[in-house]
């Protein structure tokens, strides 16, 4: 079903969009689509002109995104009212440089405090190699996709959207680079391969692409791209081969997304430089990076626990001896 918003809400939102369109990708202008379309829904049926919006109207709407709850009944998570709070921004931002407001009142409305928090969807270096191992013991056309993109996205550090949007003329495997054209917000940057993952892409693009193309026949839009189908569908044909193949080895079930953690995280635990993780992740703000830190304060705190001579255990057996 479509979006349906009246005069002059549905004017402003297509002009909106139009506006933001070649500044995101294609993953974000989904989620900008979505989430503005929310803010002017909203000021619809409060029956408010964006002209005549106050700050106390942004945040009585910041309360009405807060109270969101899913359809299983769960409260929305702090970051799910942050991305519509930013949306709301965003798009009294538009309306300020396109002169039809003087200020912003959203820059008044402060975020939900996130929680501080790596995401689990992690491996360990053993498990990685296992995972590896076994997608590149391919038996099928789809382990076989889903090995060659593994390796692409565990080398690299690329999302599964930027992996979709590739071209085969955007992997360089002599000099080891990929160019990222649909990176996060909209902007290219150029990542890095590992050696064996430069091998197994130099095989993709001489001779496994045109099998996997013959197998996997996506729209005529994506026909020139690396992989040839868009991002819903690689993430879900990558995510199902994911989950049988960690089955099969009774490894924790990753998804996609899990590949760029680990990378992350294992690049930091063997001493590599933050700045480089950084860079290799394409983060914007060493801040997003220092995040992967949280997991050696775990890992050092296990080992503590583990080590430690006054351990619990140890000191009641100590004293039980004497």
């Amino acid at each position: 079903m479509g979006r349906v918003l009246s005069s002059p809400y549905a004017g402003l939102w297509e002009e909106f969009l139009d506006y933001e369109k070649p500044r995101v990708s294609c993953q974000g202008y989904a989620s900008i689509r979505e989430m503005s379309y929310h803010v002017l829904k909203w000021l619809e049926e409060q029956d408010i002109l964006v002209e005549e919006l106050t700050v106390q109207d942004a945040l009585r709407y910041k309360a009405e995104v807060t109270g969101h709850v899913t359809k299983e009944g769960v409260p929305v998570t702090a970051g799910t009212c942050c991305n519509y709070l930013k949306a709301a921004r965003r798009f009294f931002r538009y309306l300020v440089a396109s002169g039809r407001r003087d200020s912003n009142p959203f820059y008044a409305v402060s975020y939900p405090r996130l929680p501080y928090h790596i995401h689990r969807n992690v491996l360990s270096e053993a498990q990685m190699n296992a995972l590896l191992e076994h997608l590149r013991l391919f038996t099928d056309i789809e382990s076989y996709r889903a090995h060659v993109i593994a390796e692409l996205l565990y080398a690299a550090g690329l999302r599964i959207a930027e992996a979709a949007h590739l071209f085969p003329s955007d992997i360089d495997t002599r000099q080891r680079m990929v160019y990222v054209r649909q990176g996060k917000g909209g902007k290219s940057r150029t990542a890095f391969l590992s050696g064996y993952a430069a091998e197994v892409l130099e095989h993709y693009l001489t001779q496994g692409r045109g099998a996997v193309f013959r197998c996997y026949r996506g729209s005529r839009s994506q026909a020139h791209t690396l992989f040839g189908v868009g991002f819903p569908r690689l993430q879900q044909g990558v995510n199902a081969a994911l989950r049988k193949a960690c089955a099969a080895l009774e490894l924790p079930v990753i998804t996609s997304h899990g590949f760029r953690h680990s990378l992350g995280t294992h690049l930091l635990r063997s001493g590599c430089d933050i700045r480089h993780i950084q860079v290799i992740l394409g983060h914007e703000k060493l801040e997003t990076t220092q995040i992967y830190t949280q997991v050696d304060r775990d890992d050092v705190k296990k080992s503590l626990d583990e080590h430690h001579p006054r351990q619990w255990n140890k000191v009641g057996r100590d004293e039980d001896d004497r």
